[in-house]
């Protein structure tokens, strides 16, 4: 039998079942970008993997211990990083395949997005890496939207890392769950320590929590 979708979800409504919608970020939530750039500069620039900073600063370029001078020298190691398909070959952060699986099973209108395309002239590879990478690990989606303009784009639940990201989509109203890093541990909760345990639940928890979201939620891409 279908379910009935509950009356404070009918803004949300993306299917005949579905009426949870999580914006979902990647790095730092889901793809471990920061493994991934040491990994770089480790095999590029001969950096000790043992002297590498700890990651407190949310950018490379002031956080100590990186060999990354400034925001240029940043671009140019991100750059290298695409091409050399850092998106399709980042490590997984254990347990987020299954997570999102079970959430997905649970009518979870999951839509990732993500700012990816942050350096010109490498979009192609940029967008095709991350979707191989999507499926190579399994992780189920419904819609794919790279974006810096993350408050355009409202849902029940976002999830995210960024500092600036969840200061900017609390701003305009949205809810967000932090995804622990130590970057953001200055922010308040809610939180997710990783997604093992009771993750699942407690996200489950929190859509019954927050029905009530801006009239953009069901909308898909810009």
């Amino acid at each position: 039998m279908m379910a009935r979708i509950p009356e404070q979800y009918r803004n949300q409504r993306v299917g005949l079942e579905g009426y949870r919608v999580l914006n979902l970020d990647l790095d730092g939530v889901c793809a471990n970008y920061r493994a991934a750039i040491a990994e770089y500069v480790v095999r590029t620039r001969g950096a000790n993997p043992y002297e590498l900073g700890t990651n407190d600063d949310y950018h490379f370029y002031t956080a100590p211990g990186w060999p990354i001078a400034n925001v240029e020298d940043y671009l140019a190691v991100h750059r290298a990083a695409e091409e050399d398909h850092l998106y399709a070959t980042m490590p997984v952060i254990p347990g987020a395949p299954q997570a999102l699986r079970d959430l997905s099973d649970a009518h979870v209108h999951i839509r990732i997005v993500t700012h990816r395309l942050f350096v010109n002239g490498q979009h192609r590879f940029v967008v095709s890496d991350t979707a191989k990478w999507l499926d190579d690990n399994k992780i189920p989606y419904m819609s794919l939207c790279f974006t810096g303009l993350k408050d355009s784009i409202g849902a029940t639940i976002h999830i995210d890392d960024a500092p600036h990201n969840i200061e900017v989509l609390r701003d305009a109203g949205q809810h967000v769950v932090v995804f622990d890093q130590p970057y953001n541990r200055n922010l308040e909760g809610p939180r997710l320590l990783g997604w093992g345990g009771d993750a699942v639940e407690k996200l489950l928890q929190w859509f019954d929590q927050w029905p009530q979201v801006s009239e953009t939620a069901g909308a898909d891409c810009p």
